[in-house]
């Protein structure tokens, strides 16, 4: 494996922050598209989104804190407003709203804090009308929109120092459909500038061609390639953007409950938070990152560069390893406060609670290997340490 990567293989998360106008709006980021709004309807919410509370060493004190080695920050989204400076259009954060840079403040935040910084760029862009028209019927402004795009990746790239990660995304026009394609966006020109202004950098799968690094929205399907780096990209509740109506927040458990799965698979979560519109972050997704947190003080070895092992997860959870040793994760325990792993080929040493690094008896019966784990109340979700033979 190029070494460029390594950290992006032993990152056991990271956090993405989706925030903008639509926060400002607080009915998801897809507001525009999903309400039909006109530009000027929605543009007249430039001025709710202030950013007066905004201090993205909160946001990267709290990913630190969880366990995240990065972030990703919505640069632009699908509406096409852009938090930075741009020479390209006037919907940009220093013309309108908070009237100043936006990503200068959140990559000083990153570095200080030690973690990567990801920048999110959408090509599409809502906001230029040639759109949903499409290449064929109005080329002139088409190739307009197409040259604004490497403009702003241009600027993104070049203006705030090392950038660690590029992460793409793409949605269908007002009429559902997009005419965004690996051609049409002229990605391979696009991703080439990006790769000569950041030779480190990584990039994901989404400008239609295959990147660095494959992402999964809202599932937990590693890629058919097994050796590839990849990532599950989820959220909190239901939406990316800032929607206070949706309280609908999963349980502590199924957050790790999804993190130990991706990794068992070889991968790694991106959790996403969505800020308010002035920038600080919602209390119940605080609490959240605080409980990851407080899990990953002693089991972030076991979601930290793990590979795939063969080991069956059976009624307990999934197992991954690392070096000499097996995690296993255990998504439910029997009643006699056992876990059963049927068939197990592998021979241990020993066994140890990660979580209160409490020694565990264990024995092989009839080809299973049998694992005490009394003491697991107050556990949100139990790993369990296996030294190898």
């Amino acid at each position: 494996m190029d070494s460029k990567f390594q950290w992006f293989k032993d990152s056991p998360l990271g956090i993405f922050v989706h925030w903008g106008i639509y926060s400002a709006i607080g009915r998801g980021e897809w507001v525009l598209h999903q309400e039909k709004m006109s530009l000027d309807e929605y543009d007249k919410h430039f001025n709710d989104f202030s950013a007066k509370n905004y201090n993205p060493e909160i946001w990267a004190a709290a990913a630190k804190n969880a366990g995240a080695t990065y972030m990703v920050l919505t640069a632009k989204h699908h509406d096409g407003f852009c938090l930075f400076d741009t020479d390209s259009t006037d919907r940009n954060s220093v013309k309108h709203g908070p009237k100043r840079d936006l990503i200068r403040p959140y990559v000083e935040a990153c570095r200080k804090y030690g973690l990567k910084v990801g920048i999110y760029f959408s090509p599409t862009d809502w906001g230029f009308e040639v759109f949903n028209v499409g290449p064929e019927k109005a080329p002139q402004a088409w190739n307009a929109y197409i040259e604004a795009v490497h403009l702003q990746v241009r600027e993104l790239m070049s203006n705030y120092g090392t950038i660690d990660l590029l992460w793409y995304d793409g949605a269908p026009n007002f009429n559902g459909t997009s005419f965004l394609n690996k051609d049409t966006l002229k990605a391979a020109e696009l991703n080439a500038m990006v790769r000569s202004l950041q030779p480190q950098i990584i990039i994901n799968n989404r400008s239609g061609h295959p990147g660095d690094f494959h992402t999964a929205e809202q599932i937990l399907t590693p890629p058919q390639d097994h050796d590839r780096l990849w990532e599950a990209c989820m959220t909190m509740n239901l939406h990316w953007g800032y929607f206070p109506a949706d309280q609908y927040y999963k349980h502590t458990f199924s957050i790790l409950k999804d993190l130990t799965g991706v990794a068992s698979a070889g991968g790694h979560m991106l959790l996403n938070i969505g800020p308010r519109e002035d920038g600080s972050i919602v209390e119940t997704e605080l609490d959240k990152l605080r409980e990851i947190g407080n899990w990953m003080k002693n089991c972030h070895e076991a979601v930290s560069g793990v590979n795939r092992i063969d080991i069956s997860g059976a009624t307990y959870g999934c197992t991954s390893c690392k070096d000499n040793f097996v995690y296993i994760y255990v998504h439910w325990a029997h009643k006699n406060h056992k876990v059963i792993i049927p068939r197990c080929k592998y021979q241990f040493t020993k066994a140890i609670m990660l979580n209160n690094n409490r020694e565990l008896s264990f024995e092989f019966k009839n080809s299973s290997l049998i694992i005490d784990i009394p003491d697991v109340e107050g556990i949100i979700l139990p790993v369990i340490k296996l030294y190898r033979r």
